[in-house]
């Protein structure tokens, strides 16, 4: 905005008469911007009210209008330490009788101490070789359904190592060095996730050993029987079928790996011809450039030498006490560094070189600009323009490295490539030497190395597995092979009684009939679960809504009946000035409580609302009210202002309204009588409530949807006063724009005249 000075020669207060002057068409658009704020905070109490509604409408309501809410049960248990009932809203009414034959567990090995006889104990890092255990091995782990995973074993391997490979299988296991024992378990309950450790050779059965973990139980597994049962002259054919199918089957699979394996390089090839017309395409391309040699280039290459002081003489070793080191002819032992070197015309090297010049020279400038310098201004001038030099310089130096970097990862990347197409094609050649492909017919056979590497496998199980059988007869004979240390727990399924008929589960949680339960312990008799209609979870549900409803329509009615706030218009910034924050707050409090007063829309909803409650509904043909259910609102006389409206339930402790207190409570002996009525009533009125919500909730040329109110409409007139008042901001401003034009103009008359005046009086010699 122009600053304007008036007044200099008339004396006259001009802007205060200009104001005064503009006061009519200030008055208009003030009036408007008034009005526009009210709008807005009438937006804002309609956009508060309709949540609040639609909130109602979609979570009370649904909860009353489905018959499904209503079909509540209650299950009472003679035992409760016995079972535990989670749901039983379908169960059917009447008793149930439960014995419970057995819980779920899960199977859980505990390993056998590992400390030894001496005392020594371990840690997580210890190795199987400090255990004890030398060479190598392989253990079988069956999980759930048949799952069976290997684990190699070596006498390397620590025990942390193998605590993470029987994780991997999805097993739960740790070490717990404080006990040093091995703990591992399946991580659900029932026979289906049972377990079993076994060794595939003698080595993995000594690892087994030396980690405490071989048990009985898994001694006497029938992963050992089937092995061992191969042993029997008379299962040779079947041995030989089992031999014979593994062989088909891992030829089959390094088959396939290949396969994999040359479409991987083939696609490989692909993309290093891309990388190599790209590389051609590039600034400095030398077809005898190499990743090695532009790598060397760009980054030089590392020396060790010896660390020199400021002064570049070699820095002598101390020992931790300061002592200086030499070593065992007395010789001095001095400190050693690696830096980086380059070749001469290296990229690496001139850029290194032009940033090291460039550095000289702006230290150079930076010194001869300090106080006491004895270089002249030509001299700076120089040194500036020997900078600027320089600076080209690193930038030229900098492109050709960036350039050569590159070109260093497209090299780089065809060389990667190349490595890997070399070890796909050795695991290609490797692969091949255990099967043959038929030039014929195209079927796949295992070689003679495969069927011999597959023979010597099985073979070292059917020994261990004769050897475990063997030791599972007889666990604790001192001549046994392998010690079984382990105590193990197989998991097992839940057995129940329900009603003279078994079942079973995998957990400890059945759900049969409606009825979900939980199994806590096992009985000796049958526990007695009676389940009949749940009264009061029903009661709670039609009291929820009446709670909520009586919240809604007392501030509805409270809104609408709101005093008067005539005289109040929102407060402009200049208002606000002279009066203090708390009587602000309490004019505005003033116009907000009022701004839904007498508001058609609003005593529309409200009234839909009650009508549909003060009607009814019909009931096999019986035209039934609230009353009839023990509600009843207090009447005109005895409820308070804008509580004329609410229900209160007749013998609720909850309600300090309640009009019976005394009496028997008629909602819930009519819950408990007869269900049938009370749903039939309750969720037909709950449907038409829903009904004239969602019609009031419609959208309009003037509403959106699920809104009570013209939001829309709220919205345009929003728009329009900001246009409105954008209008009379332009005509206040040119009104007062040729005002000031006036007034300026009767200044700058006076200034002449008062000129004139004092020539005059001069020609007097006044």
């Amino acid at each position: 905005m122009a600053i304007r000075i008036t007044g200099m020669y008339s004396g006259l207060d001009t802007e205060s008469i200009i104001n005064e002057l503009a006061s009519a068409q200030s008055y208009k658009k003030n009036k408007l911007v008034k009005a526009q704020t009210k709008l807005s905070w009438k937006q804002d109490a309609w956009k508060a009210l309709n949540t609040k509604i639609y909130s109602f409408y979609t979570n009370v309501l649904d909860d009353l209008r489905f018959q499904s809410s209503y079909m509540k049960k209650n299950t009472k248990v003679s035992n409760t330490n016995a079972i535990q009932i989670l749901s039983g809203d379908n169960a059917a009414n009447g008793v149930n009788t439960v014995k419970v034959n057995k819980l779920a567990k899960a199977a859980y090995l505990t390993g056998g101490s590992l400390e030894t006889a001496d005392g020594v104990c371990f840690t997580g890092e210890a190795t199987l070789k400090q255990l004890g255990f030398s060479g190598k091995g392989s253990i079988a782990v069956t999980g759930a359904n048949g799952a069976n995973i290997n684990i190699d074993v070596s006498e390397d391997m620590r025990i942390n190592d193998f605590i993470s490979k029987i994780q991997e299988t999805g097993l739960q296991a740790s070490f717990d060095q404080n006990n040093q024992r091995i703990f591992i378990s399946s991580k659900n309950t029932g026979a289906i996730n049972n377990f079993t450790l076994t060794g595939n050779n003698e080595g993995g059965m000594k690892a087994l050993e030396t980690l405490g973990l071989l048990s009985a139980n898994d001694l006497a597994s029938k992963e050992y029987e089937k092995w061992a049962s191969y042993n029997d002259p008379a299962n040779a054919d079947a041995y030989q079928k089992v031999k014979d199918d593994e062989v088909a089957k891992r030829a089959a699979a390094y088959k396939a790996a290949n396969d994999a394996l040359e479409a991987e390089n083939e696609q490989i090839r692909k993309n290093n011809e891309t990388n190599r017309e790209n590389l051609e395409k590039l600034t400095g391309y030398d077809p005898a450039e190499t990743a090695e040699s532009l790598k060397r280039s760009l980054y030089g290459y590392e020396v060790e030498q010896q660390k020199l002081d400021e002064n570049g003489n070699p820095i002598q070793k101390k020992d931790s006490d300061g002592n200086l080191m030499t070593d065992e002819n007395g010789d001095p032992v001095y400190e050693m560094e690696t830096v980086t070197k380059y070749d001469a015309g290296s990229l690496g090297g001139e850029l290194a070189d032009a940033k090291e010049e460039l550095e000289r020279y702006q230290k150079a400038l930076a010194e001869a600009k300090e106080d006491g310098s004895p270089l002249t201004d030509a001299d700076i001038a120089l040194i500036e323009q020997k900078i600027a030099e320089a600076s080209g310089k690193v930038s030229e130096k900098q492109k050709a490295f960036d350039e050569g970097k590159l070109r260093y990862e497209f090299l780089d990347g065809i060389k990667q490539n190349e490595d890997m197409i070399a070890a796909n094609e050795a695991k290609i050649a490797d692969n091949k030497t255990y099967y043959e492909v038929d030039a014929a017919d195209g079927t796949v056979k295992g070689t003679q190395k495969l069927a011999d590497a597959v023979k010597k496998e099985f073979d070292d199980k059917v020994a261990v597995a004769v050897e475990a059988v063997e030791i599972a007869k007889d666990p604790e004979n001192p001549n046994n092979k392998y010690k079984a240390a382990a105590t193990k727990i197989d998991g097992r399924d839940a057995e129940i009684i329900l009603n003279g008929v078994q079942y079973t589960s995998m957990n400890n949680t059945f759900t049969i009939n409606g009825l979900t339960f939980s199994a806590l312990e096992e009985t000796s008799g049958e526990v007695t679960m009676t389940t009949t209609e749940d009264t009061d979870g029903i009661y709670d549900m039609i009291k929820n809504f009446f709670t909520e409803y009586n919240k809604l329509i007392n501030e509805m009615d409270s809104l609408y009946n709101a005093e008067s706030s005539k005289g109040y218009d929102p407060l402009l910034s200049e208002e606000k000035d002279a009066m203090s924050d708390t009587e602000i707050e309490e004019w505005e409090k003033k116009i907000k409580d009022s701004l839904l007063r007498k508001d058609s829309t609003l005593n529309s909803v409200a009234d839909a609302m009650k009508t549909v409650l003060l009607q009814g509904a019909t009931v096999n043909g019986k035209q039934m009210y609230l009353s009839n259910f023990g509600i009843n609102t207090l009447g005109y006389f005895n409820a308070a202002d804008n509580e004329r409206n609410a229900y209160h339930i007749d013998g609720d402790k909850d309600d300090a309204n309640s009009s019976v207190k005394q009496a028997d409570d008629v909602l819930k002996s009519m819950i408990a009588s007869d269900p049938d009525t009370v749903m039939s009533f309750f969720t037909s009125l709950a449907n038409n409530l829903h009904d004239t919500l969602a019609d009031k909730m419609s959208a309009t040329d003037m509403s959106s949807a699920f809104t009570v109110y013209n939001d829309k409409q709220m919205k345009d007139e929003y728009k329009e006063y900001t246009e409105k008042i954008e209008k009379q901001e332009e005509k206040l401003n040119a009104l007062m724009d040729k005002w000031y034009s006036k007034f300026s103009a009767m200044e700058t008359a006076l200034a002449k005249l008062e000129s004139k005046n004092n020539s005059i009086a001069s020609m007097f010699g006044g």
